[in-house]
């Protein structure tokens, strides 16, 4: 069984030892949020976006079920029945938000079959306006990495890392480093010495804030010393994320938002998003996107879709299997592939998520055929995770997970 453990060296099988025994980052929270994951990175410091609500989706006009034929952006439209959800199961989420009990909850979509069957706003968040994503990031630079690695652009995931960055002078002896692989940078397994979960991000004994002061984040985390052999442990570590953006820069010759513009969000008609850089010049590929709710379900719905959208491939099958695989597997069931969120395995598809600091998720549950999305502001904890989410619209099919 292979573990997490802290930078002190405490041992924790699985995230449950991490919210719990070995961490006190997050308290309260439903049993089943307690025992799973983290949220994923952010930003140091998130700041609300303004604008105007919408009327038309304002909670005391619109409940937030959908019609038949109707038509929400790309998205044809469906009533939840229609496609067989029980709505009800959905508006009593909506009725918790509305409540509070899930903090500051700004969107909610869900998509079953291909059709977006649900849809609320809540603080002002609308349909065309972009949500900061923070480490949902992360998964979209892995699709990145895919497409790329089908191209021919970057050779096998054991090539070293250090063969795909530009030229960094203070590792002329690398002591180790250079058996870190593009694998192990994918799965989080670097072996280098990280730990952003003690301290909070607006903290400055938080690596990720020395990191964002750095000239050279590349250069920042490779000059990390290596706590265990690479391969060997998982660590949840935000600066090997931007590795993989610099390697997709070094070897294209364009940014990593560039190569998405022409190759992801194009293709899946995304023409409203925005990718902020790092110090050198590189998409920070570790929390950097802003996109809408609407474009992130696009997303989820792409991976469903087996990278296929509008009957053309753009993230090859193979790539969305292999990152769907856990190389951590943690003792809940849950795991992490390549910059990807894995539910606990019970016999069907996993949901795979994409999980942002705050509340941002991407939750593609393959058994139902469907997306679920959703962002917030819960940047002081608090909030559901993508496993909570998977579990109403399991109750909502009428297949409750203790069903199975």
């Amino acid at each position: 069984m292979l573990e997490w453990s802290r930078a002190d060296g405490t041992e924790c099988g699985d995230m449950e030892g991490k919210m719990g025994r070995c961490s006190s980052w997050m308290k309260g929270g439903s049993p089943r949020s307690r025992r799973l994951l983290p949220f994923a990175l952010g930003a140091l410091l998130v700041s609300a976006l303004g604008a105007c609500s919408d009327s038309s989706t304002h909670p005391d006009v619109f409940d937030g079920t959908l019609e038949d034929g109707g038509q929400a952006g790309r998205w044809a439209t469906a009533s939840p029945v229609s496609q067989g959800l029980d709505p009800e199961v959905l508006l009593e989420l909506a009725d918790e938000i509305d409540t509070g009990t899930w903090g500051r909850i700004t969107s909610l979509l869900v998509v079953r079959n291909g059709r977006l069957v649900f849809e609320r706003y809540w603080h002002d968040q609308t349909a065309d306006r972009l949500h900061v994503v923070n480490s949902v990031t992360k998964s979209v630079t892995s699709l990145l990495v895919g497409i790329a690695r089908a191209d021919g652009d970057l050779p096998p995931l054991d090539t070293p890392i250090l063969d795909l960055l530009p030229p960094l002078p203070s590792l002329a002896h690398p002591e180790g480093k250079d058996a870190i692989t593009l694998e192990h940078v994918l799965t989080m397994r670097t072996g280098l010495e990280w730990d952003e979960r003690s301290n909070d991000y607006s903290s400055t004994l938080n690596p990720v804030f020395a990191l964002a002061a750095s000239p050279d984040w590349p250069a920042f985390t490779m000059g990390l010393p290596l706590a265990s052999a690479p391969g060997s442990r998982f660590a949840y570590n935000s600066g090997v994320s931007v590795l993989l953006s610099s390697a997709l820069q070094h070897a294209l010759g364009v940014t990593a938002a560039a190569f998405a513009d022409v190759r992801l969000f194009s293709p899946l008609g995304i023409t409203n998003w925005s990718w902020s850089t790092t110090n050198g010049g590189l998409s920070n590929g570790g929390w950097g996107l802003a996109l809408t709710p609407r474009d992130m379900a696009a997303i989820g719905q792409l991976v469903l879709n087996d990278g296929s959208w509008d009957g053309v491939s753009l993230v090859p099958p193979a790539w969305l299997h292999d990152s769907a695989e856990a190389a951590t597997r943690f003792v809940s069931g849950g795991g992490y592939g390549y910059q990807w969120w894995l539910d606990e395995d019970d016999g069907r598809e996993r949901a795979v998520s994409a999980w942002g600091y705050g509340g941002q998720f991407i939750v593609i549950i393959p058994s139902l055929d469907a997306v679920v999305v959703s962002t917030a502001e819960n940047f002081l904890g608090g909030g559901y995770d993508p496993y909570i989410l998977a579990d109403y619209l399991d109750r909502a099919t009428g297949t409750p997970r203790s069903s199975q």
